[in-house]
């Protein structure tokens, strides 16, 4: 059996995933799970295990940026958005794959957490009737693993739910460039898809000060916006949209499609190493806001297409991106290599 060695360095929501698919395996006795806090050793988008006594890396980061320190220390590095050039480079890179936040019962963290006073806020989210009596958004009673994936929807409904980014709250030319870009592409798609389909779709833009002021015409309250509400209408769509995030990253919007059956349009994401999932089969590709309207035209007339897609995404989910099956098939390329 497996032994791993879970070292806590960091409270990062995007580390739900991991977690979640450690304790599955390990309830279900594929692997031997032990706990330590260790907390800020490593950057915060840094999450660390002893994979039968070797030392792995699993980098989050919305950047596609190797920490080279850390990836000399490590025995293993999984990254997760791993460009296909870097993968091919070396044999401690493993990719991670899609992310979405999951959580999964574990009463173990929920008392780790509490021995330190600075830390009962992350304890509170693995309670599940306390996290649902605050309301956590990032919480087990919104985020379990039954209340976020469910079968493919029927009918024609598409969603495109985003934020914007306030350019004036950077520095560098660069990054304003890019949130200009994001945040027209985000608008620009919105108001074609409430244009064109009405009532067939389920969209906007959350709401801050800086949408307010940008395209108020698209903006959700708060409520809205929350995660409880947006699971709910996730499963009733049959087709979702997900464009680039910050920095060329893929946000969490595209695993929480797979989770749910949905047809999937995106921009470009083949520059990644995302293992088995692929264009046409799982998903299409659109550049600009016309070619994402005209593919949700063929998908809202070609039933067999659409469906196709749904299926295909219910199958990648079930066999590679449900917690327990993303966290098996990275252990099992580790114990590969050592056995080596």
């Amino acid at each position: 059996m497996t032994k791993i060695v879970v070292h806590l360095n960091s409270t990062l929501h995007h580390f739900s995933q991991l977690l979640a698919g450690f304790q599955f395996l390990s309830d279900n006795r594929k692997i031997s799970l032990e706990y330590k806090a260790d907390f800020g050793r490593y950057p915060g988008d840094v999450f660390i295990a002893e994979v039968n006594g070797s030392k792995v890396f699993f980098d989050l980061a919305d950047n596609s940026e190797i920490k080279h320190d850390l990836y000399k220390e490590a025995d293993f590095y999984v990254k997760r958005m791993l460009l296909n050039t870097d993968y091919t480079r070396s044999e401690k890179l493993i990719p991670y794959g899609l992310y979405f936040p999951v959580y999964y019962r574990n009463p173990e963290l929920k008392y780790l957490f509490l021995k330190d006073s600075s830390l009962i806020k992350y304890s509170l989210k693995y309670w599940k009737s306390i996290s649902a009596l605050l309301d956590l958004k990032d919480g087990i009673s919104v985020n379990e693993l039954k209340n976020v994936e469910s079968e493919p929807a029927e009918g024609e409904q598409v969603i495109f739910r985003a934020r914007l980014w306030d350019p004036g709250n950077n520095s560098t030319s660069w990054k304003k460039e890019e949130r200009i870009i994001l945040n027209e592409q985000r608008i620009e798609i919105n108001r074609a898809l409430k244009r064109q389909f009405g009532s067939k779709f389920t969209g906007g833009i959350l709401r801050n000060e800086y949408s307010e002021n940008i395209c108020p015409d698209l903006v959700l309250p708060g409520e809205e916006y929350h995660r409880k509400k947006y699971f709910k209408i996730l499963k009733t769509a049959s087709i979702g949209i997900v464009n680039q995030g910050l920095e060329g990253s893929i946000g969490a919007k595209l695993g929480e499609y797979v989770a749910n059956g949905l047809a999937i349009l995106t921009t470009p994401v083949s520059q990644y190493e995302i293992p088995g999932f692929e264009e046409g089969k799982n998903y299409l590709t659109y550049k600009n806001a016309a070619e994402c309207i005209e593919l949700v035209n063929e998908l809202f007339h070609n039933v067999a297409s659409r469906k196709k897609l749904q299926r295909n995404n219910k199958e990648y989910y079930a066999t590679v991106l449900h917690p327990g099956k993303k966290v098996q098939i990275i252990l099992d390329q580790i114990t590969g290599k050592i056995s080596v």
